[in-house]
């Protein structure tokens, strides 16, 4: 089941009516009991055997947390119990994500000494969805448990519905247990600025996936240089770079509105039953610098791996040559997390190295540093005018290498970038106009959180914010593209 679906309309409205009828109840237990129910619905309505490993990893995090606060326990064999619910959920995911990568791999190397592997075919393994999503929501439970920052929860079915809470279940945001776990015994008082809030971003995140992103994705396909088929060396190699270039743009603005478009769908549908998700964009386009860029693109990812793997490797705290190796083998992890292909870890090793070398050379701090005269401040904007460019020209390009099938086709796609021939777009053709009015909408967000955050341009007032999400929602149900899966379910 999908946000995008009929299905789920009527899902959410069973939820909505337990909201505004039990779920105004001092006891929440029969509210809870409703969206754990339906939480389960919608997550089996894919694959009613997804519900076993979900099931499965919840059950193990949840034991193992009751274990970890026992008195009884001694400090190693609190350790042993963390690393029984580590095992199990690494493995879990190791081998529905990475056993056709590895396979592959090996395959390819005995292949490349010319010795044959003793398996010939693929061995092809379905992926569950958003099982790294629910993975490290789970992990992070039982070592924040094992930490000493969170209390167990107190049954085992109020956890699986922080686990399986189906707003956030295949696509993120990652919730953590701290920010999540302490929401069901809140009051869930029906407020209107909540409800207006929790409409807007539906109508945002609607406007977002359907309008832009489906039609980006529609457009996209039907370009014969740059369709499905892109990554075969003839049609790259007979692509013009402007066709390319357009292809970086749209894909960005794409791959954006897909994702940002859930999360606000995600966030939106929590609102509207009284529960509160963390945010996961803040416009990432108008990053100032490579940090800042994962400071607003998929910052629950981000600050999980900061969390959870950046500063147990020793963070900044153990030497510069220590810190520039943690930051490129987190991002490279945070690729291989995106997906089981060395593209994906190219990808992830690229915005390891940008990490590092900017911390390196103190890049990010010198963009943050406010200026203190007119000739300071002009020559800021002198450097970092360039140096945002720098950043969002290396952040588009690595989202080549992000949607390729292949490291090499993704280089011949690079190159050509800069070496095919030039600017033959005929910008007459109606389709070819349209994917440009559909990057307005992208841009113009962007602009706007901007001019707010260096300008303190206000924002938009509850009337404003009403009548955008009107238009939003009637574009939505308008001019709507072909119906696409969100990008990152495949992940």
């Amino acid at each position: 089941m999908t946000f995008i679906s009929y299905a789920y309309i009527v899902l959410f409205a069973v939820a909505l009516l337990a909201r505004v009828t039990i779920g105004r109840s001092s006891n929440a237990k029969p509210y809870l009991w409703v969206l754990l129910a339906l939480s389960l619905i919608f997550y089996g309505w894919f694959r009613w055997w997804y519900l076993l490993i979900l099931c499965g990893t919840a059950t193990v995090d949840y034991y193992a947390a009751q274990l970890l606060v026992r008195p009884s326990l001694t400090a190693r064999q609190r350790k042993q119990v963390l690393a029984v619910s580590m095992i199990s959920n690494l493995g879990v995911l190791g081998f529905f994500k990475y056993t056709n990568f590895a396979l592959g791999s090996i395959r390819a190397g005995l292949g490349y000494f010319g010795i044959a592997a003793p398996w010939q075919d693929a061995i092809t393994i379905t992926l569950p969805i958003g099982i790294s999503f629910y993975t490290f929501q789970s992990m992070s439970y039982t070592i924040d448990v094992y930490r000493g920052l969170l209390t167990p929860a107190r049954c085992f079915w109020r956890f699986l519905l922080f686990v399986s809470f189906f707003p956030h279940l295949v696509a993120g945001p990652i919730v953590r247990a701290l920010d999540y776990l302490y929401q069901f015994d809140r009051p869930r008082r029906i407020r209107a600025v909540v409800v207006t809030e929790g409409v807007a971003l539906i109508a945002r995140g609607l406007f977002l996936k359907m309008v832009c992103a489906d039609n980006i994705g529609t457009f996209l396909a039907g370009i014969p240089a740059i369709s499905d088929g892109v990554w075969d060396k003839g049609y790259v190699r007979g692509a013009d770079s402007a066709t390319l270039w357009l292809w970086v743009a749209l894909f960005s603005a794409q791959i954006y509105c897909d994702f940002a478009g859930y999360t606000d769908i995600a966030r939106g549908s929590a609102y509207l039953l009284g529960y509160r998700l963390t945010v996961n964009f803040r416009y990432p386009y108008i990053a100032s610098s490579f940090s800042d860029f994962w400071r607003r693109w998929h910052i629950s990812l981000s600050s999980w791996l900061r969390d959870y793997l950046y500063r147990p490797l020793g963070g900044n705290q153990q030497g510069r040559a220590r810190t520039y190796l943690n930051l490129f083998t987190v991002m490279l992890l945070g690729g291989l997390w995106h997906g089981a292909a060395w593209p994906f870890v190219l990808w992830g090793g690229i915005h390891g190295t940008a990490l590092a070398v900017e911390r390196m050379l103190g890049l990010a701090d010198r963009a943050r540093t406010p200026a203190t005269t007119w000739t300071a401040a002009l020559a800021q904007l002198c450097w970092s005018v360039p140096y945002f460019v720098v950043v969002q020209l290396v952040v588009a390009l690595a989202w080549v290498y992000f949607r390729s099938d292949t490291i090499a086709h993704a280089n011949m796609f690079a190159a050509n970038l800069f070496t095919a021939p030039q600017w033959t777009l005929d910008f007459r053709e109606p389709s070819l106009r349209l994917m440009i009015v559909l990057l307005l909408p992208v841009a113009a967000l962007h602009l706007r959180q901007l001019a707010h955050e260096t300008a303190r341009f206000p924002v938009a007032a509850p009337f404003e914010r009403a009548a955008w999400a009107a238009m939003m929602l009637y574009l939505a149900a308008t001019v709507y593209g072909r119906a696409n899966a969100f990008i990152y379910f495949q992940f």
